[in-house]
């Protein structure tokens, strides 16, 4: 058994060190950290929007008179925007792919 994770993992360092291997290393992580970060934005819009949705009659009233909603999901939409451009611009991906 250790002679197959020596070889597993010889294999792995070899394909890490060709660029493809890196590509699909950084995707993989890239990919990761996305689906991470979008389950965590859903989650604290639908905690935002049981809150809201608790109030009393006159103030959920007086929240869809001022938008309240549409507001809610321009904030998470730009906040979700942010976070992808920052992982874009970000040379965490380069390091990753250029030697």
């Amino acid at each position: 058994m250790p002679l197959f994770l020596a070889a597993l993992l010889g294999g792995l360092v070899q394909a890490a060190s060709s660029i493809a291997g890196r590509v699909l290393i950084a995707l993989s992580i890239g990919y990761v950290s996305y689906t991470g970060i979008s389950a965590l934005l859903t989650w604290i819009k639908s905690q935002v929007v049981s809150y809201l949705v608790g109030a009393p009659a006159t103030m959920v009233a007086i929240m869809g008179l001022l938008k309240i909603d549409v507001a809610v999901s321009i904030l998470f939409s730009a906040l979700a925007a942010r976070l992808v451009l920052q992982g874009l611009t970000s040379d965490k991906v380069t390091r990753m792919v250029i030697k």
